[in-house]
């Protein structure tokens, strides 16, 4: 079992912050308009070879943990809704699917804006830790640029409640996770310790009020397409 690694916090709105604010969105608007200026990078290579470097810094970063001494069973574990949404933005990238489409679309929107507004690195942030943060959570928002501007994605009347429905049977194959093993992913066993406008209270409170953000999230996410999806309709 390896050693426990103390989290690590970036204060939001700090330049360090903002730096790596602005680097993350430089890097998702280089990779997402390439395809229109290369011609030869063709959606299915394209896709795989974006599918391959996330596998390949996954499989890195656990590793980079274990020689370490620092991956363990409390914090290593992808079942973090944000480590979830990433295999998933993987399978996507692979194999398009409408269903994987927009889990990715309301878990991985509401995850990454979450993380990357209030950063908390839950195995801290040395060495290769730091990079992989941005790596998993700015990745999850490229993916879905990527989706919406590449693969024609459009999210189905009432899927943003489709969704917040699967993020329940989650929680609850989370929660079990979490008696296994004693941890705290998806933060269901305590509220994380970096300071964020949305929880609220203490255990178990906090969860219901995140379950109403969620709520508003997801039909917020959704609306941009709505009216889209309303023509489509009538025609």
């Amino acid at each position: 079992m390896g050693k426990f690694h103390p989290p690590a916090f970036i204060e939001p709105f700090s330049l360090f912050w903002w730096q790596c604010m602005l680097l993350v969105t430089l890097v998702i608007v280089v990779i997402v308009r390439l395809p229109f200026y290369f011609k030869k990078l063709q959606h299915k290579n394209y896709n795989i070879f974006l599918a391959g470097f996330f596998m390949l810094s996954f499989i890195f970063e656990n590793y980079y943990n274990y020689k370490n001494g620092y991956w363990n069973l409390q914090q290593n574990l992808p079942v973090h809704l944000c480590s979830i949404s990433y295999f998933m933005c993987i399978a996507l990238l692979l194999n398009y699917k409408q269903w994987l489409a927009e889990c990715v679309y309301y878990w991985g929107l509401a995850g990454g804006i979450h993380s990357l507004l209030t950063p908390e690195f839950t195995v801290g942030m040395e060495g290769y830790n730091f990079y992989a943060y941005f790596i998993d959570h700015g990745g999850m928002l490229l993916v879905i640029t990527y989706m919406i501007v590449h693969l024609n994605f459009v999210p189905r009347p009432k899927s943003w409640l489709w969704v917040l429905g699967y993020t329940q049977l989650v929680a609850i194959g989370v929660g079990i996770v979490n008696y296994s093993v004693g941890a705290n992913y998806m933060y269901l066993a305590h509220k994380p310790e970096v300071s964020n406008p949305f929880v609220i209270g203490e255990w178990p409170y906090y969860i219901l009020i995140l379950e109403a953000v969620a709520f508003v999230h997801f039909w917020i996410f959704y609306l941009p397409f709505a009216k889209k999806n309303k023509q489509a309709i009538k025609a």
